[in-house]
């Protein structure tokens, strides 16, 4: 039978911060008594990981790519080794140090319109990310999605977000399918908000929910600057029609975002 749960981390150079992500994710896992298994790609960085997932048995296993897919194209491939109810992508630089993170998130899906969930994500320094999730209400939010861009405020309790991060983002897996995955023509950045983007206008919800945390260094795969303009550009071009309605939300978002 397939397991209740498969996490997926796609590895590319960073096979240090791998080996603290499958320590913490291990022990989460056994101590939830949750049916998983883990998967590890390694994206065609040349990493030799072997000895890093050898000490897990059966528990992991080994993809080795023969080229970099990015991380959707990555993600989408693991997907297709396994079948089960929920999937989770995971990043290797996130350390996951508390207990009851997967249960807690699990507990959304009770609701059959909710088909995405993640955590707060944490600094090396304890301090919240400003980018682990954005906001779908209010003005600023309507504006800076209008406009291909998000807005992000600090949350307490769960709620109703446009989009959760990638770097620790669960998925029901039937509403994954539905949609076809990622589109692998995000290589690296804006993927996650794309995903998530679809998945609401098939009618789904998505959740974030600050009460449960894991921490994130973020930015150890590429700068942000080689890909992110890119993937920007596209996503609002495949998402976002009116060129002239684009142009004049991005002015008002520029305008609000310097009021802040």
């Amino acid at each position: 039978m397939s397991p209740e749960l498969v996490v997926q981390i796609v590895n590319f150079r960073t096979r240090s911060y791998l080996e603290r992500c499958l320590e913490g994710l291990l022990d989460e896992l056994a101590a939830s008594g949750i049916a998983h298994r883990v998967l590890v790609l390694e994206n065609g960085s040349g990493d030799r990981l072997d000895d890093v997932v050898a000490p897990y048995g059966e528990r992991v296993e080994l993809v080795v790519g023969q080229q970099n897919l990015g991380f959707g194209g990555g993600h989408d491939l693991l997907a297709t080794r396994a079948d089960s109810p929920f999937l989770c992508c995971l990043n290797p630089d996130v350390a996951i140090e508390r207990r009851g993170v997967f249960a807690a998130l699990l507990e959304h899906f009770a609701d059959p319109a909710v088909v995405a969930a993640g955590p707060l994500l944490l600094t090396d320094a304890g301090e919240p990310q400003v980018w682990d999730h954005g906001e779908l209400r209010g003005l600023r939010a309507r504006v800076a999605n209008g406009a291909g861009h998000a807005h992000w405020r600090p949350r307490e309790r769960p709620t109703e977000v446009a989009w959760v991060s990638g770097a620790f983002l669960l998925l029901r897996r039937s509403a994954f399918d539905a949609v076809g995955g990622f589109d692998r023509r995000f290589f690296l950045y804006k993927e996650e908000e794309d995903l998530c983007l679809q998945l609401r206008r098939a009618g789904g919800r998505i959740v974030y929910d600050p009460r449960v945390a894991a921490r994130h260094v973020g930015g150890v795969v590429a700068r942000r600057e080689e890909h992110l303009e890119t993937s920007i550009a596209r996503y609002v071009e495949k998402n976002l029609p009116g060129r002239r309605r684009r142009w004049l939300l991005d002015q008002l978002y520029r305008h609000v975002t310097r009021r802040i």
